[in-house]
């Protein structure tokens, strides 16, 4: 796992234990905002290209019509 991962995930367990020491209503907000800032991390990581198949991917059924389709 890649350090910024394992940051970011400590860090959101740190402000959930914070706000659970302070109260029901801090927790709530807490929550929200690690809600917010995950969903931010990940749109912010996303550089929009599909991702690309592994060396052990099963062909998808379009790759088995497709490949029948130029043997014939």
């Amino acid at each position: 796992m890649r350090l910024s991962v394992v940051l970011l995930l400590v860090s959101l367990a740190g402000v959930l234990g914070g706000a659970a020491l302070i109260g029901t209503a801090a927790l709530g907000g807490a929550v929200i905002f690690d809600s917010l800032c995950t969903g931010a991390y990940a749109l912010l990581r996303d550089d929009g290209e599909r991702a690309r198949p592994g060396v052990h991917d099963a062909p998808t059924l379009h790759d088995v019509l497709e490949k029948a389709r130029r043997a014939g």
